[in-house]
């Protein structure tokens, strides 16, 4: 509650009342000639006519006091004193604090809404009476989240709010709406609350600009009741809506393509959003490796309509390898973060397949014509020339073991087709091939489904397959199958790594194409193979800048070790500095903490523990149309009706007026009481 207030204050001026009413008390009364017998009994009041003053001493009176008391409690009648006090009834609440990325907009150049929403949370921390309780969610999108659980501690939760920092990530806070509903829904039921009513006892503060967030069904799951046929606002959700700018252009798409036959030179596609209220014309000029070195030739304009978008294509970028900044005019721009996209630019390089075999059929030819019409670069060597973890170090980026499996621990450090590998020793158990349980041998197995949707069997037809034999594969729940028959999996894939995809990929063929099947006369199986050279080439980026958006994991390869192999830490190095050691695995490793846009440094140690070492870079872009459209907006919950909303804490007037007009009523009664007292 905060201190008292008035909705009327040019009423004070009446306390100049009290001026004349002392007045009256202080003048020397005029008293009327009257003839008495003897001035005896009249002395005192002889002085007073006798005094060259009209003024007399103040004395004591409690009339006086009475009558000042009755002026003063009029005047503030007329004032309207009132009482603020914080516009929720609740026990226990949750303040869900937005710090994506919009929340960094300076609205007219003032506080950033973030530090805004910190402050409106502040106060309504300040209000808890004693006994309330409140749990903080901060949530920055990608792994950016923070808070406490329910507490009544006002130093522990501005602390907390104090520390919430921004991201450079979107995110449309369904997950935290959700914690909070349920965190609500379980204090409640702790307390005895039963539990269809639990979502009424509290409240949910949602402290942000409404850009991208989806309200979850939990929210309008209690309060959502219907009166003369409309749908009453949600009350579990109370939503603060922090700023009023819309003062932005913003970079939302980059595409970088290298030229075709055109040693060094990119085309740039930039894709550019208006958030403004008018037409605003923007340019857009591309610099290499740092942001002031401004390539020549390269800068463009574009129109765009208000909330509109609109396009830039540089055909021709003549560059050398580096860093590539693509900036946009950030003039009169509340939100800076997205007039900046980053990008790496790279020689164009092809796929790199390794055939391991024996020579001859129709996977030495697949792989010479591939070579011959350059759709990617290829080598052929026999089983008897692979090295134990062949692959890595960038020898190869798919290899194709045909008829042949090394050892578990000497299997290629690069996506890996393994067709129809021998299997030995075994017994009554499973036999681990290549990462894959072999249990036994099927004959004439019938090829039952195939999974159409995987971008690996895009295109694939399979309908005149026959096998004479395949092995049987132990099931597995890593193992995604491709082709199965009624016994087993007939082609299928796993990924091995530090993470599921983070890693290699590794596909198993259980039967030989050549000579178990008749699948090598049919075109589906060079579309097989090609499609699985596609996808080894999008999940790597191989020939492509590897640009993530903010808050989606890095997947690393060729990590560890100067090999490409191996374990070992990795240091990541953020656009603020900041630096982070994860731990590779078998030359992979994934790096989730994207939340800051700019370029990334990763370093590996050298092989062995000597010097020398590799780094990498990549690159991280904000590029999302919900964040730059920094318009603040209005909400709806699941269903459809509007969620209640604020530009801050809302308060409400006690007014106290009454009982000040009720006091002066019993004043005015005691000095009436007095006064006739006296004169009795």
């Amino acid at each position: 509650m905060n201190w008292l207030s008035f909705l009327a204050p040019s009423w004070a001026w009446l306390g100049l009342l009290a001026l004349p009413l002392i007045l009256l008390y202080i003048l020397r009364i005029k008293r009327p000639d009257l003839t008495v017998s003897s001035t005896l009994l009249w002395s005192k009041a002889l002085a007073d006519m006798r005094a060259s003053t009209p003024f007399q001493k103040l004395r004591r009176n409690l009339l006086l006091l009475l009558q000042l008391l009755i002026l003063a409690a009029l005047v503030l009648t007329l004032m309207r004193p009132v009482v603020q006090a914080k516009a929720t009834q609740t026990h226990a609440g949750v303040i869900v604090i937005d710090a994506s990325a919009s929340m960094q907009t300076h609205d007219n150049g003032g506080p950033s809404r973030l530090d805004r929403a910190k402050d409106q949370a502040k106060k309504l921390v300040d209000s808890m009476r004693p006994g309330d309780r409140f749990m903080l969610v901060s949530d920055g999108g990608g792994l950016n989240h923070g808070g406490i659980g329910f507490t009544n501690s006002k130093s522990e939760l501005n602390s907390e709010i104090d520390k919430i920092k921004p991201s450079d990530t979107p995110s449309d806070l369904y997950e935290s709406l959700l914690l909070a509903a349920t965190s609500l829904r379980g204090i409640n039921s702790d307390s005895g609350t039963p539990r269809n009513d639990a979502l009424t006892a509290g409240k949910v503060w949602l402290f942000s600009d409404g850009a991208g967030v989806r309200v979850p069904d939990a929210m309008n799951a209690d309060n959502n009741a219907t009166g003369g046929g409309a749908t009453t606002t949600n009350s579990l959700l109370q939503f603060v809506k922090i700023g009023e700018s819309n003062h932005s252009v913003g970079i939302t798409q980059l595409s970088i393509t290298p030229v075709a036959k055109q040693p060094r030179t990119y085309e740039v596609f930039v894709g550019v959003q208006n958030a403004w209220d008018v037409e605003k014309k923007v340019g857009v000029v591309l610099a290499l490796n740092t942001e002031d070195n401004f390539l020549p030739g390269q800068a463009k304009t574009v129109t765009l309509p208000p909330h509109g978008q609109g396009s830039i294509t540089f055909e021709s970028v003549v560059a050398d390898p580096g860093k590539l900044f693509v900036i946009a005019d950030p003039t009169n721009d509340d939100f800076p973060l997205d007039n900046t996209a980053y990008a790496l630019l790279e020689p164009a390089r092809k796929v790199k397949v390794l055939l391991v075999s024996n020579g001859g059929g129709v996977l030495e030819n697949f792989v010479k014509t591939g070579v011959r019409v350059g759709a990617f670069d290829g080598q052929i060597i026999a089983p008897a020339a692979y090295a134990p973890g062949f692959g890595g170090g960038g020898q190869a980026d798919l290899v194709i073991l045909d008829g042949f499996a090394p050892p578990l621990a000497d299997m290629p450090k690069a996506d890996t087709l393994l067709i129809r590998p021998p299997v030995t020793g075994g017994g009554a158990g499973a036999v681990n091939v290549g990462g894959f349980n072999v249990t036994s041998e099927v004959e004439n197995p019938a090829v039952l489904r195939w999974k159409r949707e995987d971008p690996v069997m895009q295109f694939v037809e399979l309908g005149s397959l026959r096998l004479s034999k395949a092995l049987v594969l132990e099931k597995d729940p890593d193992l995604v199958d491709l082709v199965s028959s009624p016994e087993s999996s007939l082609i299928a894939y796993k990924d091995f790594g530090s993470t599921a995809g983070g890693g290699t990929r590794r596909y198993f063929l259980s039967f030989s194409p050549q000579i178990e099947s008749n699948w090598w006369m049919d075109p589906s199986l060079l579309i097989f193979l090609q499609n699985i050279i596609e996808q080894t080439r999008i999940r790597h980026y191989i020939g492509l800048p590897e640009m993530l958006s903010s808050g989606s994991a890095a997947k690393l390869w060729n990590v560890g070790d100067d090999k490409g192999g191996g374990d070992g830490p990795v240091r990541i190095t953020a656009p603020d500095g900041s630096v982070s050691v994860i731990q590779a695995k078998d030359g992979a490793a994934e790096f989730p903490a994207t939340d800051k846009v700019g370029f990334y440094t990763v370093t590996s140690p050298g092989g062995g523990g000597g010097g020398g070492g590799k780094t990498a870079t990549f690159a991280v872009n904000l590029l999302s149309s919900t964040e730059s459209n920094i318009q603040p907006q209005s909400l709806q919950t699941a269903s459809g009706a509007p969620v209640s909303e604020s530009p801050s804490i809302a308060t409400i007037n006690l007014e106290v007026w009454p009982w000040v007009a009720s006091a002066a009523l019993a004043i005015l009664v005691l000095e009436w009481w007095v006064y006739h007292r006296r004169i009795a």
